[in-house]
This record gives structure tokens, C-alpha cells and sequence, in this order.
């Protein structure tokens, strides 16, 4: 079976939705006991289908295979273009999976609550998705806690400068700078991009 991810801790992973295609998206997810928490914001493909299906799976990567993270975060923004090919991805008990996915856990949605936010890229909504964990495989030893990479918390500051205006862009730009590493892939990427 594998070690579960720590208990309210928030990871960096890759979750996989489908509604009428499949869609990746770079995701936090935090296990409370026997269910898994996700957060998605207004516009983006994951928080339309979290709204109508029933299930997702929630794929814990490791540091190794970190530069999964640049496809997840960029690609398909609000069309059908896949994240990733069909080499990729593979089918668990019916549902698509991350095949370099150290950890799975494939969850059946229980709850959904819309909420709205403000920040300072302006008000938005974000849909908090609830899942019981019904299947998981592998483990979650080498999986990326929220803040502990620098590089991957520079590819989250570029998607947010991708979406802000303005002064926030500009912010959104340096602290991507700031953040991201050239003996990195991660890092190199984000460097090249922007």
C-alpha cells in the first residue's frame, strides 16, 4: 500500500479531472484522515470539472520528476490540449493516472462549496472539492510539500504572472525571478519564459 501523505499537510501535486476530456492541473491537495481537500480557481478547467464529476485522482510526484509540474501548471489553459500523451497516463480501477506518480489516490467527491475571494489579482471564485479517498497505491515519501521547493514555487509565481495585470504582473515577474534556479529544469524553464 504504501505511505499516505502527512495528515493536513498541503503537497504540491498533479490532479487529474475528466469531463468530457481528460485534464491535469497543478494542484495542492491536503489528506484530513480518509479525504482529500482541493481548492480550484474560477476559469480553469479543473474547477468546472471538480463542479460535475464525480471522481479525481490526486498524483504525488517526486522531486525527481518534478518537471511534470511545467506541463500540469501551462498547457491547456482553458481548451482541450493535453497535458500529457497517452504514453503518460494510465487507467486504475477505470479511472486515468500519472504513470511517474509515486503516489495515487483516487477520490470520490463527497462535498463541494463555492466561495467567493479577493486578492490582488482581483475577486474571483474558488471551489473547495472534498473526496474520500477510495483507492491509493504507491507512496508519498519523496512527494513536494507546499513551500519547500524554490523552483516549484517560482513556476507558481509564473502562472500567476501570466494572469495579473499591471503592477501585480510586475510583482508576480520578480518574485518568479527571485525564486527560480538555473541548475534547476524547473527554474531553467521558468527563466526561459519569461
Amino acid at each position: 500500500m504504501g505511505k499516505l501523505p502527512e495528515n493536513g499537510v498541503a503537497y504540491e501535486t498533479i490532479v487529474i479531472t475528466e469531463n468530457g476530456h481528460t485534464n491535469a492541473a497543478a494542484l495542492s491537495a491536503t489528506r484530513k484522515g480518509e479525504y482529500m481537500l482541493l481548492r480550484s480557481f474560477k476559469g480553469s478547467d479543473t474547477f468546472e470539472n471538480l463542479r460535475k464529476t464525480e471522481k479525481f485522482s490526486v498524483n504525488y510526484i517526486s522531486s525527481e520528476n518534478k518537471e511534470a509540474f511545467i506541463n500540469a501548471a501551462v498547457k491547456g489553459w482553458g481548451d482541450e490540449e493535453r497535458e500529457f500523451s497517452d504514453e503518460e497516463i494510465s487507467r486504475r480501477y477505470g479511472f486515468p493516472v500519472l504513470n511517474i506518480a509515486s503516489g495515487v489516490a483516487i477520490c470520490a467527491v463527497e462535498d463541494r462549496k463555492l466561495e467567493g475571494v479577493e486578492d490582488e489579482i482581483g475577486e474571483t471564485e474558488i471551489l473547495k472539492a472534498r473526496g474520500r479517498i477510495v483507492l491509493w497505491e504507491g507512496g508519498a515519501e519523496n512527494a513536494i510539500k507546499i513551500g519547500e521547493d524554490r523552483n516549484i514555487m517560482a513556476l507558481v509565481a509564473y502562472t500567476r504572472y501570466l494572469i495579473s495585470e499591471g503592477e501585480v504582473r510586475g510583482k508576480h515577474r520578480k518574485r518568479a525571478l527571485e525564486l527560480a534556479e538555473n541548475d534547476d529544469a524547473v527554474g531553467r524553464w521558468v527563466l526561459e519564459h519569461l
